[in-house]
C-alpha cells in the first residue's frame, strides 16, 4: 500500500500577527505551490492546514495539495487559545486518519507543525495537550513546534515532543518565511526516506533537542 504522512500546519493567527498578515499568506501560498507542483511529496504528504486565534478554523481539511486550487487567505485576530486548537487537531486526526485508511494507504504517524510567535492565552491549555499525545491514543501524532517574535522557549518545550525551532533573533517575517521552507524540506526528505526525517539545521533557528517522552 502507497504510504502516507498526515501533516498539520497549525499556525498563529492571533492579533500579534495582523501586522505580518500579508506575508503569512504570502508564506503559506509559497508552501501550497511548491507541495501542488511535486506530486510525489503531496501524495505522500497529505496536508490539512489550521489557522488558531480566538477561534479555530480548519483553513484547508486533509488534501493531497496538488488537488487544491489556492490556499485561502487567513484573516489575523484575536486570541492565542492553544487549549481549543488541540482539541480540534485531535478531531481531525481521528477523522483524518479513518479516511485515510478507507482509501487503502499505509498511514504513518501524523506530524503537526506547530508555528506561534507568542504564549497561550489560556490557563488550561495544557489537559488538552495532554489528551492529544496521549500515548494510549493509538493515533498521537509528532509535535515540531516553531517560535519566533514573543513565543516563550518554555511554553515550547511542553509542546514539542519530536523537534524544536526557536528564532534566533530574526524579525517575525523573515523567521515565518525560514519555518515554512523548514516545513517544506522536511516533507521532502520524509517523502523520500519513506518516514519523518526532520533536517535540524534551519536558517534563523536554533534547533533546540526534544526530551519528552510522548511519541514512539
Amino acid at each position: 500500500m502507497p504510504l502516507c504522512l498526515p501533516t498539520y500546519v497549525v499556525i498563529d493567527a492571533s492579533s500579534s500577527m495582523k501586522e505580518h498578515e500579508a506575508v503569512l499568506n504570502a508564506t503559506l501560498a509559497r508552501l501550497h505551490y511548491n507541495l501542488a507542483t511535486n506530486p510525489r511529496v503531496s501524495e505522500f504528504a497529505r496536508v490539512c492546514v489550521v489557522a488558531f486565534s480566538t477561534d479555530v478554523h480548519v483553513v484547508i481539511p486533509m488534501s493531497d495539495m496538488e488537488q487544491v486550487p489556492a490556499m485561502p487567505e487567513v484573516i489575523c485576530g484575536g486570541r492565542t487559545e492553544y487549549g481549543k486548537t488541540f482539541d480540534r487537531v485531535r478531531e481531525c486526526i481521528q477523522q483524518d486518519v479513518s479516511n485515510l485508511k478507507a482509501q487503502h494507504l499505509e498511514v504513518l504517524r501524523p506530524a503537526i507543525f506547530f508555528l506561534t510567535d507568542g504564549g497561550p492565552t489560556d490557563a488550561h491549555w495544557q489537559d488538552s495537550f495532554r489528551k492529544l499525545v496521549d500515548r494510549d491514543w493509538s493515533r498521537h501524532p509528532h509535535v515540531i513546534a516553531y517560535g519566533f517574535g514573543a513565543a516563550k522557549r518554555d511554553v515550547l518545550e511542553k509542546v514539542a515532543t519530536k523537534a524544536l525551532f526557536i528564532a534566533d533573533g530574526s524579525d517575525t517575517e523573515s523567521a515565518l518565511s525560514g519555518a515554512i521552507t523548514a516545513l517544506l524540506n522536511t516533507l521532502i526528505a520524509s517523502s523520500a526516506a519513506g518516514t519523518m526525517n526532520i533536517p535540524t539545521n534551519v536558517n534563523g533557528f536554533t534547533y533546540v533537542p526534544v526530551t519528552q517522552e510522548f511519541v514512539d
